[in-house]
């Protein structure tokens, strides 16, 4: 099933824990919580499969495992039953940082960055310390939810408060939760102030952000930077050549074009492994 699930097969393992249901295989918290992870990756989460993993799972005592729990709250993130995820995480005795990383990014997921920041506060006032992807979780729901101060000041404090020093993630994170609100202008003050921690999916970011709102002035230097640091990239170059065509330069468009034809760079196509039997 782990296997069926790296593979993205979601529908056969979902088909394969019914056979185990009917053989009367042995079913235990791994297999309830890989069952759930792979209705979490499935696209829509389906709401009736989620209540009837739940159910099973506090058949079988196992509702109450954390690594059962965080898959829950995670696959009715995906379906949309926040109430429900957050059930889930109440009835938990001693949720531990996975749990409340799980709530918080459930709800950054559906674009509720308020309830991501009551969580945080929650963990404040019971001193549990969150690690870099809790903080991850509350930026990005920070990001879809308009809260730039707020995200600022978590970002500001995280030496500090946390002892958590910012990586390519995090600043990635808040390049974008910056240039969504149009302040391309601090986004790139924050990437230069990175320097080796400003890797090539934040200044991509900041490049989007400048096409967006058609900021020409940084947006060119964005380009020149994320052809410095990923030179052989064919995908670089057409994000540059298009966010030049759509600032109307379509002559330097053009030009990035041909330099990546000369080059001879490419994309990367996919390719099937054959077996022949003789």
């Amino acid at each position: 099933m782990t296997s069926l699930m790296y593979c993205g097969i979601t529908k056969d393992i979902f088909e394969m824990f019914g056979l185990m249901i009917d053989e009367g295989t042995g079913i235990d918290e791994v297999t309830l919580s890989t069952v759930l992870k792979a209705l979490a990756l499935s696209v829509p989460a389906n709401l009736h499969s989620c209540e009837l993993i739940h159910c099973w799972s506090v058949k079988t005592g196992y509702a109450s495992d954390v690594a059962v729990s965080c898959s829950l709250i995670d696959a009715y993130s995906k379906s949309g039953q926040n109430e429900v995820s957050r059930k889930v995480f109440m009835e938990l005795e001693s949720p531990n940082i996975f749990c409340w990383t799980s709530i918080i990014n459930g709800y950054a997921r559906n674009g509720m960055g308020r309830e991501c920041l009551e969580v945080l506060r929650e963990m404040d006032q019971k001193s549990l310390i969150p690690d870099e992807v809790t903080i991850l979780s509350v930026l990005s729901g920070c990001s879809h939810s308009g809260l730039v101060e707020e995200g600022e000041l978590i970002f500001d404090s995280l030496e500090t408060k946390y002892g958590i020093s910012p990586g390519r993630k995090l600043y990635a994170c808040m390049v974008d939760l910056l240039g969504r609100a149009g302040l391309v202008e601090k986004a790139e003050r924050l990437l230069r102030q990175a320097r080796g921690d400003a890797d090539c999916i934040a200044w991509s970011s900041l490049l989007q952000s400048c096409r967006i709102h058609r900021n020409e002035s940084i947006g060119r230097r964005a380009a020149e930077v994320l052809m410095d640091l990923e030179p052989e990239d064919f995908a670089v170059y057409i994000q540059v050549s298009k966010f030049y065509f759509e600032m109307g330069n379509f002559e330097i468009s053009r030009q990035i074009r041909e330099i990546a034809a000369s080059r001879e760079l490419m994309r990367e196509i996919g390719y099937s492994s054959v077996i022949l039997k003789s």
